[in-house]
């Protein structure tokens, strides 16, 4: 049956906008093959979201690193950031032969929740240590969860706390929604189908935010898109999984 003529209606002008790829370069401007250090503030969702993206791309752990620190504080998570990359060179001449550490990190990310340091006043304080070091930051508001609810849901919010963001997640899901690596597999079989949609919803957040001039943190938003979007621009064409 022919389409009806005219404009689309909304759900189908959402549909399209979903798959367009986004104009702006991911930060850094990877190229094939750079490496990326990837420090997480949540041991458990973010952590296994980039290692499971990571597999996907078929890319090797040495190349993509995903850490966990012992700190949880923003500014505690750049310097942790800071030292890691630091320390790769020596590691690199230690196990030359064995080829178990690149020799530097071409992009260093830091993932973190706005919710805490916003409150108390941590975040500025980590978003210039981060600049004065060249590091990237893909903070979410109020937390991750939003990033992952924008793969089931166009518009995520708006969301009190993180709380509310991880109820939200278990909703769309249609499942409980929990923390703990038991969850995490199943969730990813339910994610991972829809990044490219999450990219671009992400991206179209963050737009609304700078047409309306949100104080910032914009509540609820995120930048984990750009993180996927640059591992995504170092791999071969045939091994993204981005549309």
């Amino acid at each position: 049956m022919p389409p009806k003529p005219g404009p689309l209606r909304p759900h189908e002008e959402r549909r399209s906008y979903a798959r367009r790829q986004p104009q702006e370069p991911p930060p850094g401007e990877p190229g094939l093959g750079d490496s990326f250090l990837i420090v997480t503030e949540g041991e458990v969702t973010e952590r296994m979201y980039f290692e499971a993206t990571r597999e996907a791309l078929q890319v090797n752990p040495v190349t993509v690193r995903v850490i966990h620190p012992a700190c949880t504080d923003a500014e505690g998570l750049v310097r942790a950031a800071i030292q890691e990359r630091d320390a790769a060179p020596q590691r690199r001449n230690r196990w030359e032969a064995g080829n178990r550490d690149v020799s530097r990190y071409d992009h260093v990310w830091v993932i973190f929740d706005t919710d805490v340091p916003a409150r108390q006043a941590q975040l500025g304080p980590a978003l210039q240590l981060a600049s004065n070091e060249g590091i990237h930051i893909a903070h979410s508001t109020p937390s991750a969860e939003v990033w992952l609810l924008l793969h089931f849901r166009d518009r995520p919010g708006p969301l009190l706390d993180s709380a509310a963001a991880e109820h939200a997640v278990g909703d769309a899901w249609g499942q409980r929604y929990e923390k703990t690596a038991e969850t995490f597999p199943k969730l990813w079989l339910a994610l991972k189908p829809n990044i490219s949609v999450a990219v671009n919803r992400a991206a179209q957040v963050r737009k609304y935010h700078q047409d309306a001039d949100t104080p910032f943190p914009p509540n609820p938003s995120t930048q984990l898109d750009l993180l996927v979007r640059a591992l995504d621009a170092s791999v071969q064409q045939p091994l993204r999984i981005l549309l």
